[in-house]
């Protein structure tokens, strides 16, 4: 009696412990809620609900939908799988001649290859694929926009009942000969030589520039009440506002942004509400044109 006491208190220890496991990995170490559906990748399970990758142009990438208690004794459930833009870029674009704000432009699905199997799904990244082209595909117009680096582009997936949602913020990368080239540098892909010793230098600091401004044009020369930073690391975002003193409905506050020293356009500051504007530090001095219209 004894023994039977001991063997089944270790099962319900075990089981606990499994359970307790299995509910730490389905919650992503319990901070989130527990995962009914996930992604596997290459034999690597993916269940934190927003991750960060580069996907090198030309290659292709495959995606298994899985339910956790299906076991794959049923048909599959489906799943809803596109791209969309990161709604965390903060950038603005022209599409014959009428300006958009990426963060709220087009699904972007069709600029890209995505072919769906009942339980997994297959990714292309077209080669030499720029923002600007797949704007275009998109629009079917003629677009301007600037290309600015980072995680542009959101994988989104989520189950058939859209209850689990999976994002995954991608960038594009260039592979050449084992080195892949992204937003962020240089990454070799074998033990090139690096110094010697095999160690990556350490990232360059971007270049600093000044920011000044004018008010370009104001409607019945409203004071505009600006503060703007001084200064600037090239390829940071500059939040700032440009507050007039009298507010009228149908008006709003927008800026340009140039090169100082050229005097060249180079693009507009994205409007994140009245008067509240933000945009991308440029390779060079920023002079910025603030207009109340």
């Amino acid at each position: 009696m004894k023994v039977a006491k001991i063997i089944t208190g270790v099962i319900v220890v075990l089981v606990v412990a499994l359970v307790v496991g299995l509910v730490f990995k389905f919650t992503n170490g319990f901070n989130e809620d527990f995962k009914t559906f996930y992604l596997e990748q290459d034999g690597k399970q993916i269940l934190t609900s927003e991750t960060e990758t580069a996907f090198v142009q030309g290659e292709q990438y495959r995606y298994e939908v899985k339910y956790t208690f299906d076991g794959g004794k049923s048909e599959p459930k489906g799943y809803n799988v596109k791209v969309v833009p990161n709604g965390k870029i903060k950038l603005s674009f022209k599409a014959d001649g009428k300006q958009y704000s990426y963060a709220d432009a087009k699904d972007l699905t069709s600029a890209f290859s995505i072919k769906k199997a009942a339980s997994a799904f297959t990714i292309t990244i077209p080669a030499e694929l720029t923002l600007k082209g797949v704007l275009e595909k998109v629009y079917g117009k003629t677009v301007e926009v600037e290309e600015p680096k980072g995680y542009l582009y959101t994988l989104v997936v989520s189950s058939y009942n859209e209850k689990v949602t999976y994002k995954i913020n991608f960038s594009l990368a260039i592979n050449v000969e084992g080195i892949e080239l992204d937003k962020d540098g240089i990454v070799f892909g074998g033990e090139g030589e690096q110094g010697g010793n095999g160690n990556q230098s350490e990232p360059e600091v971007a270049a600093e520039y000044e920011i000044t401004y004018e008010i370009a044009y104001s409607f019945d020369d409203t004071p505009i009440a600006v503060e703007l930073p001084t200064k600037a690391r090239t390829g940071e975002t500059v939040e700032f506002t440009a507050i007039p003193e009298r507010r009228y409905e149908d008006y709003g506050v927008w800026a340009e942004v140039y090169d100082k020293a050229s005097g060249e356009f180079l693009y507009y500051a994205t409007t994140e509400s009245y008067g509240h504007c933000s945009f991308e530090m440029p390779a060079c001095n920023a002079h910025l044109k603030i207009y109340h219209v």
